[in-house]
């Protein structure tokens, strides 16, 4: 019996909960442990409790005493201490318990010490339960807590406290203690609500049986990922993925459906014992048994009295049809826990699926394959050798398959809004040439703003075409200019300032590649042509064929320009929500002139007393522009 109560009762990972990360715990564990030290009393009488130490205290017990050190909690009572009685013993109103079965306990008790000492947390606690079976006790009751926190199985170590306060008499100083761990305890706990199954269907979580629908108290878990199933007999199962934090309650909607295609399953015990049958996990009644299941695979196992079972067997349903099995229940010796990582991995052993996420059983001595499977992951097989009487946990964690279809994301088509801020050292041309000596040139400024719409592969690869539309200005003030009048074969000379202005728009094609998921990142680079033109005012200050200094009114040209421009990107933003991005970015603009735009030297202004004049023909920008335009972009996939 104590190996099935420990197979029921243990749910939690096999490795122990180092308390050197949270020193304030294991101080309040010692001391619990030390407040419920016991001493050995002579002859066959059981222990008393010990004085309460304080914070940190060794327990009594002398020489046979457990250590209060290291980085676990101590354990309360000496090596040599019985289940304590008197005030620690359980209710007065229980049968009364026998010599023998006290005795019993005593060496169970003793044993889980030792086993203490060790840091065995899972053995020993399988020890201080059985203890507690036979005799529950106060000192048993405290130790089998602690051992479950070091284990980490935080909901089991939260309903142990709660009953070593419920069930046993104590001191102020130790009920305190044992409130704070309670306390902290919730906050790694949390609760599932199932809702809408129907009366009767039984619970299984994480590979635990949790009683039937509705439950009769909260269905708390440690905080972390479970895999939850509600299955009724004519009914097709439920079996959902959770992921629980500590101290919130995540509702699971586990409505059933009638079963539209299904065939029997009969199930007999060979030697006509009459044990529990348990198919897919959940116990469904008693040998012989017979039901009606969905049509498929499923797994079917005996449980009997202490060790008494079957391994599991695969047990196919065809429709319409009854399957019969004829299983011999006999002592398995070993057990088996086994915890996959992704969560809701499939389990096989021996070829037989048991189900998705953790599995515990009992098996027989001696080896067995242990697979886990789960879609987008690479499949990982272990072969386990089990010795008699051997408890063993077995981790089993998958590497992604990147190549998998599960993890390729679909192609979507996406549309952008973008606005930038341009930058220009210079527009270049004769215009800017002539800035010499005494001229100035301010850096040009202006806005792009472009509208993205493309089509990207699942691997984030992308194609598009992009519409937009660009202002820029640039101030050239006192550059050398040359004014010439008509009917004169010299110029005149002086100086000129321009007020340069490029508007148009472009249009062009894209290809990018987009990665990332909260924070993702792009690379782009697109090509096409700009098309608009550069307006001109320019003014003057030149001197006449006679030495006199005068002053040209404004003049305004427009000239076109045709550009073919690329302009790589690069971009780095954040998911808001499941289809919008933001992002910031850094574009280069490269303008290659196709067609240039130039002063129209047929524009004609006062030259003063010389008559009319006209400035010649200069281009007003360069064969090659180079502009910087950071920005900000907002994203949106269909």
């Amino acid at each position: 019996m104590l190996d099935r109560m420990d197979l029921r009762t243990r749910r939690g990972g096999s490795c122990p909960l180092s308390l050197a990360r949270r020193p304030r715990p294991a101080r309040r564990l010692r001391a619990l442990s030390a407040a419920l030290a016991v001493a050995v009393a002579a002859g066959p009488a059981l222990a008393q409790p010990a004085p309460t130490g304080g914070e940190g205290a060794a327990p009594a017990g002398g020489e046979g005493a457990a250590p209060a050190g290291g980085e676990g909690a101590a354990p309360a009572g000496g090596e040599g201490a019985a289940p304590a009685g008197g005030e620690g013993a359980a209710p007065a109103e229980e049968a009364p318990v026998s010599e023998t079965t006290r005795q019993v306990a005593r060496l169970h008790f003793e044993k889980g010490l030792a086993l203490l000492r060790e840091e065995a947390w899972g053995p020993a606690l399988a020890e201080f339960l059985l203890s507690r079976k036979l005799y529950p006790t106060r000192a048993a009751t405290n130790n089998a807590a602690i051992a479950l926190r070091k284990l980490q199985r935080y909901d089991e170590a939260l309903e142990m406290f709660e009953t070593f306060l419920r069930d046993f008499t104590m001191s102020a100083a130790e009920r305190a203690v044992a409130q704070r761990e309670i306390a902290e305890l919730r906050a790694l706990v949390g609760t599932l609500d199932i809702t809408n199954a129907e009366p009767g269907a039984s619970i299984v979580v994480s590979g635990e049986e949790r009683g039937q629908y509705p439950p009769v108290k909260p269905i708390r878990v440690a905080a972390g990922a479970h895999v939850v199933r509600v299955f009724k007999e004519g009914y097709e199962p439920v079996e959902v993925r959770v992921d629980v934090a500590g101290g919130q309650t995540v509702t699971v909607n586990a409505k059933l459906r009638r079963l539209v295609r299904s065939g029997r399953l009969r199930v007999v015990e060979r030697a006509g014992k009459t044990v529990d049958v348990l198919v897919d996990n959940v116990v469904v009644g008693q040998t012989p048994w017979i039901g009606t299941l969905s049509v498929g695979d499923h797994m079917v196992a005996l449980r009997g009295e202490g060790k008494l079972g079957t391994q599991p067997t695969a047990a196919p349903v065809k429709p319409q049809e009854l399957t019969t099995l004829s299983l011999l229940a006999e002592d398995l010796d070993a057990s088996l826990r086994i915890d996959p990582t992704p969560p809701g991995a499939s389990v096989w052993i021996n070829s037989v699926n048991v189900g998705n996420g953790v599995w515990l059983g009992r098996l027989k001595a001696g080896a067995h394959r242990v697979e886990v499977k789960a879609d987008g992951f690479v499949s990982e097989a272990r072969t386990v050798t089990l010795q008699k009487g051997q408890r063993q946990g077995l981790s089993l964690a998958l590497d992604r398959d990147e190549d998998a279809e599960i993890w390729r994301k679909p192609p979507k088509i996406t549309l952008e809004a973008s606005a930038s801020f341009l930058v220009a050292p210079t527009f270049g041309g004769d215009v800017a040439s002539a800035c010499g000596s005494g001229c100035s040139s301010a850096i040009g400024l202006g806005g792009l703003g472009t509208i993205h719409g493309g089509y990207e592969l699942g691997s984030g690869l992308g194609v598009g075409i992009e519409l937009g539309g660009i202002v820029a200005a640039q101030q050239l003030e006192e550059r050398a200019a040359e004014l010439r009048p008509i009917g004169y074969r010299d110029p005149l000379g002086g100086a000129a300032s321009d007020a340069l202005r490029l508007g148009g728009f472009l249009a062009g094609a894209t290809f990018g590649y987009h990665l990332g998921e909260q924070y993702p990142a792009l690379l782009r680079l697109g090509a096409g042509v700009l098309v608009g033109e550069v307006r001109d005012e320019r003014t003057g200050r030149f001197r006449t064929t006679q030495g006199a200094s005068f002053n040209t009114y404004p003049v305004v040209d427009f000239a076109p320009a045709t550009y073919f421009y690329v302009d790589p990107e690069a971009r780095l933003g954040v998911r808001l929500g499941e289809r919008w991005e933001l992002s910031a970015s850094v574009k280069l603009l490269l303008l290659i002139g196709l067609s240039k735009p130039s002063w129209d030297r047929t524009i004609e202004l006062a030259a003063s007393t010389d008559g009319i004049g006209t400035y010649g023909q200069e281009s007003l920008m360069g064969d090659v522009v180079l502009m910087i335009a950071p920005g900000a972009s907002l994203r949106y996939q269909f």
